[in-house]
């Protein structure tokens, strides 16, 4: 029962995690052709790299928030709400840049979410180690998407 338990709260945290994908997905595809009128800047990946990486980002953040509070939530309140909030930003992020097409208000959120980021891996290094290392991907993923995000802003004012 236990190993149950344990499978039910990995689902939840797994599934959890793919929302800010599917909020940001009917943002982007209506938007793609202006995305495409752009100019890039250098290292910028074909669109679907975005995919891909985001999909396998998603499912590192459920698996750290899945190790963060595999032993509950007792105690781990502001963790939680880290962890929620770094979700509720990555989610307008993709509204803001592709449905408004504001690259700078974009970039400002991008900002807060490393800022937030980094806020939530230092409260999970305290709570879990594993949980911590699992968000190392996903902040170098929004280091290199504020590169290209800064890019798109400065070439395209």
């Amino acid at each position: 029962m236990k190993h149950f338990i344990l499978f039910l709260k990995l689902m939840f945290w797994l599934v959890l995690c793919q929302l800010p994908g599917l909020v940001g997905a009917g943002a982007v595809r209506p938007h793609l052709e202006w995305f495409h009128t752009l100019q890039m800047p250098p290292l910028m990946p074909p669109d679907k790299v975005f995919g891909l990486m985001w999909g396998v980002l998603y499912v590192l953040l459920g698996l750290a928030a899945f190790w963060a509070f595999r032993n509950g939530l007792k105690g781990a309140r502001k963790a939680l709400i880290l962890f929620i909030v770094q979700l509720a930003l990555n989610a307008w992020w993709t509204p803001v840049f592709f449905a408004d097409q504001n690259p700078g208000a974009a970039l400002l959120l991008l900002a807060a979410m490393l800022a937030e980021g980094l806020w939530l891996a230092q409260v999970f290094w305290r709570k879990n180690r594993t949980a911590t290392w699992l968000l190392l991907p996903y902040g170098l993923w929004l280091l290199f998407a504020g590169y290209l995000n800064a890019g798109i802003w400065v070439l395209n004012l």
